[in-house]
Order: C-alpha cells, then structure tokens, then sequence
C-alpha cells in the first residue's frame, strides 16, 4: 500500500491540470488512469476553443498536457482502473482492479464518463460492427460509406464533421426540430452537399445482415421510414461515471453528476470532483482545466489543516478531525494585527497553523499584561464558548500569522467526538481561565 497526500484519478485535461498544479506544489501526488492519459479528448479530431491553440488535435493537446505535468515531477500511472474508493479515517483508500491499493489525505476525481446509449434494438449486437460512439477512432473504417450521426450537440456535430472527410452521405438524426449545437458547428456541418438532415426524427431501430449495420429505421411525422446506412455513430449524451466509485454515499444529482461547492468539494471531506464528472453549465476543456485548478488548490490547503489539526488533538477521531478540518477556515495576519479582542462575543475558535501570537489582558487603568506567548499547534478561543461569556483577552500577531477558523458548533462537535479531547481542551480553558485577573482566551 502506497501513501500519498494527493491521488488524482482520471488522466483527460482536468486530471492533467491537477497533476501540474500538485507536482509544482512539490505534493506527494500520483494520477491514476484506466486507459492512456487524455481522456475523452484522444476521441476529438480537432480542438478550436481551447486559448493559445487556433487549432489542434485532441491527441495534440493531450500529449502536451501530460508531457508539461511530467516535466515537473508528476508521477503518472497509466491502464491502472480504479475499482473502489472508501473512507477510513482521515484517508481515503483507492482499491485498483488488480487489487492494489493506495491511501491518501485526498482525492480529486476526474475520471469523466461514459456515451449515453439509444437502447434500441441492434444497437448492441452491432456495437463495433457498425455502431461507434467514436467518430476519430472508428471514422476511416468507413470510407466511401453512407454514415449516420445521431444527435443534434456540440459532439454530434465535432464528430460529424470529421466523418464528412470518409462519408459518401452523412444523415443528421436528430429528435427535436432544432439543433442544440453552436451556431459556427452547424453552419460549417450543414453547409456541406453530402449533409443530409432528418429531424424531428427518432431512431427505432438498427438493422443489418447479422455481420454488419445496412439500416436505420427513423420514426419521423408518425411513420416509419427506413434509411440504408453502413455506420451509425451516436452521440446522444454522456453519462458520468465518478459517483459509482464510492462505497461510501456521496452527493449527486438526478443524473449521476457529484456535486460540488465553489471549491470543487464534494460531501465527503478530502474528496473533490473536476471536468466532466461534476454537475456544472457547460462540458467544455476549458472549465474542466479551471474546476482542477481550483481542487488542487483547496486539496492543498485542506491537507495543510487536517495534519495541523491532527497535531492539535491527537486523540479525536480522526473522521471527526476530517470533517472539522473541511470546516475550518485560513485566515491569515500582518505582525502586530489583532485576530480576536477583549470584550467580543466569541463566536470562534482557532489553531495557529504557522506563525506566532501574544496574548495580552487590558487592565482596569488601560495598560496590557502579556499573558502568554502562542506557537504553531497551540489553540485558543475555547473559554468564551465554553463559558458563554464575551471575550477576556486579546491575540495579535506577534509574526506573520496563519491561523485555522472554526465555528462554535464545530469546537462543541469536535470535544464531544472523544472523551479524552473534550477533557483536554476543559482543562487548558480551566487553566486560562485561573490565570489572575484575566485569562488567556
């Protein structure tokens, strides 16, 4: 069993850019991946949305993506499928189809998912005999051919185009009238003499000689009519695939996406979704490479708070720590700036995760008494939630100071995790609280 901070599992754009971002970070990461690095984008002739590139092939992209992660230390594990992820503690362990497994701190998932089927009757038994959701893998099989594309989005229409340099006739089918695809993909694709379109039209069935596809039957209007073809590539939407990892519940929404927050986390803590396997507005390469730089970058921070808040309490459990620590919040102080002053309601708690502070009381003729001096993994905020009451000392920054945030329901939670942690943070508030005239909160 290996350990690493970080595992990324899916190796198309999103898992690439999370790559790049962790091995710039010098994090302990490794990227999983089922097949060969760059996901669906392998399966796109050619990409002319993405910035800096007027214009290049999936395949292009794909190899530029990976060959700019492992030039900064990204350790990369190709045709390694994950079968399994489960939470024990503060890890998450992914199991692997040959039985290996890993733990880590966190996980970004980014694996994608799979072309929705039409589920009609041949569309299986011909699958790889004339059906293909893959018009750049499959498309010059089909030379001279007369090919159907069923769909009527941006990846009918990529796809199509593509097909028109093998097609002798290529039918669009399409169920509804209108075409969902951008205006610059449909007029490039309809434009063409071999493009036929049916819509609005339904595909009912697909037929052959047993051996290979030599029809369509398309239900249009009420009737059925039936379109010779050699090849039908479908390309009717796509069906996410990270949620069935996890053998723990994960959130979702009606259509399988994980849903996330502004961070790209998910409902377990540690464990992030970017690209196309996250519930989002558009399914482009471009938002799959910003959601993946947004993981990294709070996985990042969020490992940083779980290890300091593992050194703060080390007897609470450590799913309970987990849990606390995608709770709480970085602040961060110049020296000499006030983080929490005498006399506020107290209203949080906070562990210094770098740096140090002074804690100071102010006497009755104004004056301060330096109460104490805090370090990274000390505490404090704990007396006035415990005691109800407001405030009864100030910590400034005595360094530049970084501190973890959190709330007074997220203290209560935590004491009342383990008997050994509520007891340990009862005693050093009761301590502070005899220290004379004012305690250090």
């Amino acid at each position: 069993m290996a350990d690493y901070d970080l595992v990324i599992i899916g190796g198309g754009p999103a898992g690439l850019t999370a790559g790049l971002y962790a091995a710039r970070a010098n994090m302990s990461a490794v990227l999983l991946e089922g097949k060969d690095v760059g996901g669906e984008i392998l399966n796109t002739d050619l990409i002319e949305d993405y910035p800096g590139f007027a214009s290049v092939t999936g395949a292009e992209l794909a190899q530029k993506m990976a060959e700019h992660a492992l030039k900064f230390g990204l350790k990369i594990k190709t045709y390694a499928p994950v079968k399994q992820i489960r939470v024990e503690g503060d890890r998450k362990v992914i199991e692997l189809e040959d039985g290996t497994t890993h733990r880590a701190y966190a996980v970004i998932i980014t694996v994608g998912g799979e072309p929705t089927k039409l589920g009609v009757p041949g569309e299986a038994e011909y699958h790889g005999r004339g059906v293909s959701y893959c018009a750049v893998c499959d498309g010059a099989f089909f030379k001279g051919s007369d090919l159907a594309v069923i769909g009527g989005g941006d990846s009918a229409f990529q796809e199509g185009l593509f097909l028109t340099r093998f097609a002798k006739k290529l039918h669009v089918v399409h169920r509804r009238g209108e075409f969902r695809a951008q205006a610059i993909l449909r007029d490039r694709l309809l434009a063409k003499d071999l493009v036929h379109t049916v819509t609005p039209a339904t595909v009912k069935e697909i037929g052959g000689d047993g051996t290979a596809v030599k029809w369509i039957d398309v239900e249009r209007d009420g009737k059925v009519e039936r379109i010779p073809v050699e090849g039908v590539f479908v390309f009717v939407g796509f069906k996410p695939v990270g949620g069935q990892l996890f053998a723990d519940h994960i959130a979702h929404d009606e259509n399988g996406y994980l849903i996330t927050d502004q961070f790209m986390q998910t409902s377990i803590p540690g464990v992030y979704a970017a690209g196309d396997t996250r519930a989002q507005l558009a399914k482009q390469i471009t938002t799959a490479v910003g959601d993946a730089t947004t993981a990294v970058l709070h996985a990042e921070r969020y490992i940083e708070e779980l290890k300091d808040m593992e050194r703060a309490f080390p007897q609470a459990p450590r799913e309970v720590v987990a849990e606390t620590a995608s709770r709480m919040k970085i602040l961060t102080f110049p020296p000499g700036a006030v983080v929490m002053r005498q006399g506020e309601t107290s209203d949080r708690f906070y562990v210094i995760a770098k740096g140090e502070a002074i804690v100071v009381h102010r006497e009755p003729d104004g004056s301060e008494r330096t109460l104490n001096t805090l370090h990274a993994g000390d505490y404090f905020g704990e007396v006035g939630i415990l005691t109800g009451h407001a405030r009864n000392a100030t910590v400034r920054a005595k360094t530049s100071l970084e501190v973890l945030a959190l709330d007074a329901d997220g203290l209560r939670s935590l004491m009342s995790s383990s008997q050994k942690t509520g007891d340990e943070v009862a005693r050093v508030a009761k301590s502070r609280e005899r220290i004379e005239d004012g305690a250090a909160d």
